[in-house]
């Protein structure tokens, strides 16, 4: 649930006025600290440095430890943050920011390492379970013997112990070709234009293929469209229900990193492939209804000024007349919840019934998102059922 109650103004209060930590204001609320994180970087709070936040937590006595014992474990007995933490029963960021409070001088990371190194507590053997067998990452196995991760590293090599590639951690499971289907291509072009994001990893073997959705008949669809060429992942829900749905697909796909805003030609010039193309766009951006008048509408609604127009000739080109794209809400327009528009936002709109019925009959058995298909067998209901009664 979206927390639009907590403003710009009470956020201020609680945290520049009374000097309020942003834990506590997220335990004042009643929510989670991340969403007090998101609306403070929406409203331009800035949050505040560790120093000052370590002085007003010391003024406010909400950690004492004595100067003497840090100095003790830390420059003496040579112990590490980590340990310090665990002996002393805080987190190591509290102990951290104590000693920087207190003036108690930070090891480097070299020198860290090599406190570390001079133990060498981490037997090869250990390293080699860890690693190869149990498939632990670095960062994994330092955080699991309480040591740096750089340590980790810097050891294995030492041991000449091989790291595994980046195409390790991406070769899971198994990757298939693109059909090569150009009506599905289309519609797969279209539908990750209004919707998706893609990537080309570092690696330049693989893509990345994302998108986030609260919407159950999303995740139903991305699987569909995705899961015979990969590994569907699909998070956890978030604090505002939002779920990340990611696939990773070979470079059979490249045609998915096309540019944003703009339409292939071959799309253009060909009928079947641009209603392939603009069912998937519908299934991203679009929406087919039933207004308050009674009166069946389709629209489609996004920041892809070309791509609208693009679709409003090739419309046209077809014999479905409709008005030309308008814009929805200016650029800069700042909405309820405090954000604003960086973009126009465009939308195109039918609602005649005579093309309206001639388009949703071509896009009918070209549309795959569930609840598209059953608003759009509603509008061909109301349309006949308007034309009836005139007749």
């Amino acid at each position: 649930m979206r927390r639009n109650d907590i403003s710009k103004k009470i956020l201020e209060e609680l945290y520049n006025q009374n000097l309020l930590s942003r834990k506590e204001i997220a335990s004042l609320l009643n929510c989670n600290i991340t969403t007090i994180n998101k609306r403070m970087e929406k409203f331009g709070i800035t949050p505040r440095k560790q120093k000052v936040a370590v002085r007003i937590a010391s003024q406010k006595k909400i950690i004492s430890i004595p100067k003497g014992i840090l100095k003790k474990l830390y420059l003496e007995d040579k112990l590490s943050i980590i340990v310090i933490a665990k002996k002393l029963h805080y987190s190591r960021e509290t102990i951290r920011r104590e000693m920087i409070k207190q003036d108690i001088p930070l090891r480097t990371i070299l020198e860290s390492i090599k406190l570390g190194w001079q133990e060498k507590r981490i037997k090869r053997t250990v390293l080699v379970n860890l690693y190869y067998k149990n498939k632990l990452t670095q960062k994994q196995i330092a955080k699991k013997l309480n040591t740096h991760h750089v340590y980790v590293s810097k050891l294995m090599k030492d041991y000449g112990l091989k790291t595994r590639s980046a195409d390790f951690y991406h070769t899971k499971y198994k990757k298939y070709d693109f059909s090569n289907d150009l009506h599905e291509k289309a519609y797969l072009i279209g539908f990750k234009l209004g919707d998706l994001y893609a990537k080309l990893l570092p690696s330049k073997k693989l893509i990345v293929i994302s998108t986030t959705s609260t919407k159950i008949q999303q995740i139903h669809l991305f699987k569909k469209l995705f899961e015979k060429y990969g590994h569907v992942w699909v998070s956890k829900a978030r604090e505002d229900n939002n779920r990340v749905f990611t696939v990773l697909l070979n470079r059979s796909f490249d045609f998915l990193l096309l540019k944003k805003d703009s339409m292939p030609d071959w799309v253009k010039k060909n009928k079947a492939h641009f209603l392939s193309f603009l069912a998937g766009y519908t299934d991203a951006e679009g929406a087919i209804f039933i207004a308050k008048s009674n009166v069946a509408g389709f629209t489609l609604a996004s920041y892809d000024k070309n791509i609208l127009w693009y679709i409003y000739k090739n419309l046209l080109e077809i014999g479905i007349p409709c008005n030309p794209p308008k814009i929805r809400v200016k650029k800069g327009h700042v909405k309820n919840d405090g954000t604003m528009y960086k973009q126009n936002h465009w939308y195109l709109y039918i609602s005649k019934k005579k093309p309206l019925l001639k388009l949703l009959k071509m896009l009918k058995p070209l549309l795959k998102h569930s609840k598209r298909l059953r608003d759009l067998k509603k509008a061909e209901k109301n349309i006949i059922k308007r034309n009836n009664r005139i007749i």
